[in-house]
């Protein structure tokens, strides 16, 4: 029992290294994408501006100029043009269509809904929500590569197009009042629930993305050793 103990403490630390890694990688994530909102909103803020500003000097020059009436308003309507540039809603991606998009728009769908619904899961779950969200963010990638009929994209597909909403949906429908109540079928509390279901998910998609780097990591097996034996020590050019 005590020869396993420090090999415990190992292991246990390594998970915790591991789940801090992946805490602070969505966190980044979240923070490059807001980010990008922001530059976003400021640019098109910047061109509703420069339109603005545009039309005013084109009807100017056109009339013969504005007039102290029509000038005093250009004053409000500048700034007014250019905050609501900024204001109005950024487009992205669309989670009412999450049940009939492609397998390489799910990721993207996905963490925009797990976005929009993170202050209604549990606090606990806030290491699942981040690791699915690094999850995500590989697959996106991956599935980009692959065509929608591969297995591994069919299964992605059902899982982040049907399950994982699914979930989430029937645990915010749950009052919050009610959502740390034992459920005497079960002996667990919805919230626990949905939280074991997070993990199943992060494994799900943990391994989806392993299946998909599969073929990536033989062909960099195989370029390894093809390399060793051309250009190692002792071999020429």
């Amino acid at each position: 029992m005590a020869s396993g103990a420090p090999y415990d403490e190992v292991e246990a630390r390594r998970r915790r290294m591991a789940r801090a890694e992946t805490m602070q990688m969505a966190r980044q994530r979240r923070w490059e994408k807001r980010k990008a909102n922001i530059a976003r909103r400021v640019t098109r803020g910047m061109v509703a501006f420069g339109l603005m500003l545009a039309g005013l000097t084109v009807y100017g020059w056109v009339s013969g100029g504005l007039g102290i009436g029509l000038f005093l308003l250009a004053l409000l309507l500048l700034p007014m043009a250019g905050i609501a540039g900024m204001l109005l809603p950024v487009g992205g991606a669309d989670v009412d269509a999450i049940d009939k998009a492609a397998p390489a728009e799910l990721p993207a769908i996905t963490e925009s809904l797990l976005e929009r619904q993170r202050r209604s899961l549990p606090r606990l779950a806030a290491p699942q929500l981040d690791a699915i969200e690094v999850q995500l963010a590989a697959l996106e990638r991956q599935l980009a590569r692959v065509p929608a009929d591969h297995p591994v994209a069919q299964d992605v597909g059902r899982l982040l197009g049907s399950h994982l909403p699914e979930l989430v949906d029937r645990y915010t429908r749950i009052p919050p009042l009610q959502r740390t109540t034992l459920v005497e079928h079960d002996g667990r509390t919805p919230e626990a629930t949905v939280i074991d279901g997070l993990k199943a998910v992060e494994a799900e998609l943990a391994r989806a993305s392993a299946a998909l780097a599969e073929a990536d990591r033989d062909g960099l097996r195989v370029q390894g050793k093809f390399l060793e034996a051309r250009y190692g020590e002792g071999q020429g050019v």
